[in-house]
């Protein structure tokens, strides 16, 4: 069976191909943190800025491998999915690709699911 949580990696995925901030906002929970490959760390309005202003622009990007983890823990819903990300980022002084673990944490409300976090570590080359 497939966790609905996909769905909403997919459309991450797709908002981060088309740089679509007004998706990537809809998804992503007011106080979401994303931990870069890098090790920077991103608030959501610090992150969709990198976007807009073409400082971080993503572009090939795939999601493969993915596991869903899923505790029971009643009426509050919290997900992580676990996987590999490859891209390719285009940044005003280089070009790179990056190959990556990433670990996202969502929670549900109501119907949707909301990202709390994103966690990125470099695979290497």
């Amino acid at each position: 069976m497939t966790h609905p949580v996909l769905k909403f990696e997919e459309m991450r995925r797709e908002a981060m191909n088309n740089t679509d901030l007004v998706i990537l906002k809809q998804l992503c929970d007011p106080k979401m943190i994303y931990r870069h490959s890098t090790g920077a760390i991103d608030n959501l309005t610090e992150y969709l800025q990198k976007l807009e202003t073409k400082q971080v622009k993503y572009s090939n990007v795939e999601f493969k491998d993915m596991t869903v983890i899923s505790p029971a823990l009643g009426d509050h819903k919290i997900v992580l999915v676990m996987g590999h990300m490859f891209a390719d980022v285009t940044k005003p002084t280089e070009n790179i690709k990056i190959s990556s673990h990433f670990q996202t944490t969502w929670t549900q409300i109501g119907n949707e699911w909301k990202l709390l976090a994103v966690h990125s570590a470099s695979m290497g080359h």
